[in-house]
């Protein structure tokens, strides 16, 4: 189990240290094994590792030739067929992580489709300024996303984006019965108002 966390910013705001130390924080407990964070133009992004595969040069996030980074909280059960499969590709690491960064370079948007394991990755292009957020078609690894002042938030659990200040632990009234009765909600919608899952696939 790991966790990651971030913020990508509106145009003009800066996101706080204090923001990305306090979501840090929140997921520590999801990855005892190191912290590494990002920041570059309207993102700023830290994930805790839990170190599984390589556990050297596996650290994140992870730096693409092609200037892309990414951070995971993944198992991909075929990498080592994938790194047979992209063999003109210069792998930096032997982290099962490493594949999807390559993929992406590959495939584009569709960077995921031949993954099998369980994962929730958050890709950037710095070229473009754009994030790209992904969970395995089972769900397994939690994702959730914020609008907030500061921008769009990610996390690996709710709880990261309420310590952080950037949304308020407020229950959805709406969601409040399904909750009870079923000990879960469904869809893209959680307990919490202004806080959604990102869904699977």
């Amino acid at each position: 189990m790991c966790g990651i966390a971030g913020v990508l910013a509106l145009p003009g705001v800066d996101v706080p240290e204090s923001v990305l130390q306090a979501m840090a924080r929140a997921i520590e407990h999801r990855g005892p094994d190191g912290e590494g964070r990002y920041r570059n133009g309207p993102l700023a992004m830290v994930q805790r590792r839990l170190a599984i595969i390589d556990l050297v040069t596996g650290d994140q996030p992870l730096h693409g030739a092609s200037g892309r980074v990414l951070i995971a909280n993944a198992e991909i059960y075929n990498h080592i067929e994938w790194r047979r499969v992209l063999s003109e590709v210069e792998f930096r690491t032997g982290s099962d992580c490493e594949v999807p960064l390559h993929l992406f370079d590959r495939d584009g948007v569709d960077f995921a489709r031949g993954l099998r394991g369980m994962y929730a990755i958050a890709l950037y292009d710095p070229e473009s300024q754009r994030l790209f957020l992904s969970r395995d078609p089972f769900g397994i690894k939690p994702l959730y996303i914020a609008e907030t002042p500061l921008g769009l938030a990610f996390a690996s659990e709710p709880q990261a984006l309420i310590a952080a200040g950037l949304v308020a632990p407020e229950v959805d009234e709406q969601v409040r019965t399904e909750f009870l009765q079923c000990q879960f909600t469904t869809g893209k919608q959680t307990i919490y108002r202004g806080i959604e899952r990102v869904l699977p696939g």
